[in-house]
């Protein structure tokens, strides 16, 4: 049984370490074991729940970054 940290389930993704970090915090990733510090997913129960929930994935990807930060002033003339 293969683990993988943070930082090489990102790779497999790819996308960044902090994308993974959001992903976890949408539910968008099953739960991780911790080990110390360190999270880690089992590779092959990973690999099989992204199978299995790739059209949410792939709905995340569609829609692009969301918009953060203030909203611009808008000019009314």
């Amino acid at each position: 049984m293969k683990y993988l940290t943070k930082t090489d389930v990102a790779a497999l993704l790819r996308v960044s370490v902090r994308t993974i970090t959001t992903y976890m915090s949408q539910g968008l990733l099953p739960q991780p074991r911790q080990l110390g510090r360190k999270l880690l997913w089992d590779e092959s129960a990973l690999v099989h729940y992204i199978e299995r929930s790739a059209p949410v994935t792939s709905k995340l990807a569609m829609n692009g970054p969301a918009k953060r930060g203030r909203p611009r002033k808008s000019c009314v003339y």
